[in-house]
């Protein structure tokens, strides 16, 4: 209980470890902290917890489900990158950034909600937005069929759709000019997709593996 963080890669790929008690000492997770463990299928974090770093948990493919810490305000790029086995998981109002691809690959992931008091982020129909809805951050994807963009939205951000493997289409609105980097990385059913002549911009790799 002296401990007050957990740094780089200290549990990286302890492969046989199936459970963790985390002290409430504990702030900050560190960058890669869990990254490969792959038989960790639960995992409580404090609610001291205020960083989870970036690839915390990635390709931590048992664990089902993880609470994030009402007093959690960061959480770095690719934070549960390929936590193949996560089906939800909800964003306190207290998070403030949430790095890119944070989420992606996570291929049983149906829905991201976010607290209705987070002023940074919100949610619809559990696909991650900011909070006035003018970038789409990110489609879980374990989502299936059919998508449609909502209107208003202006920016599909970098890795939005990335690894939605069952998505059938998108329905992209004319209110929306940027497609980012890596946005319908490996989209693998996708069959169609309009995009409206008001798109300016559309970033490398966008549709790579389509």
């Amino acid at each position: 209980e002296t401990v007050t963080r957990i740094g780089s890669s200290a549990f990286y790929n302890c492969t046989s470890l199936a459970s963790i008690t985390i002290p409430e000492s504990i702030t900050t997770i560190e960058d890669s902290a869990f990254s490969s463990c792959t038989s960790l299928a639960s995992i409580t974090l404090p609610k001291t917890v205020t960083t989870i770093g970036g690839y915390a948990f990635y390709n931590c493919t048992l664990l089902t489900s993880i609470t994030i810490p009402e007093n959690v305000t960061t959480i770095r790029n690719s934070a549960f990158y390929n936590c193949t086995s996560l089906t939800s998981i909800t964003i306190p109002q207290s998070v403030t950034v949430i790095g890119e691809g944070a989420f992606c690959s996570c291929a049983k992931l149906t829905e991201i909600n976010v607290d209705e008091g987070n002023t940074t982020y919100s949610s619809e129909d559990g696909v991650l937005f900011n909070a006035n809805k003018s970038v789409l951050i990110c489609c879980p994807a374990g989502k299936e069929g059919d998508c449609e963009v909502p209107s208003g939205v202006t920016t599909i951000g970098n890795r939005a759709f990335y690894g939605c493997t069952s998505l059938a289409s998108v329905i992209i609105p004319d209110s929306v000019t940027t497609i980012g980097s890596y946005a319908f990385y490996r989209c693998t059913l996708l069959a169609s997709i309009e995009i409206p002549q008001s798109v300016t911009t559309i970033g490398n790799h966008a549709f790579y593996g389509c």
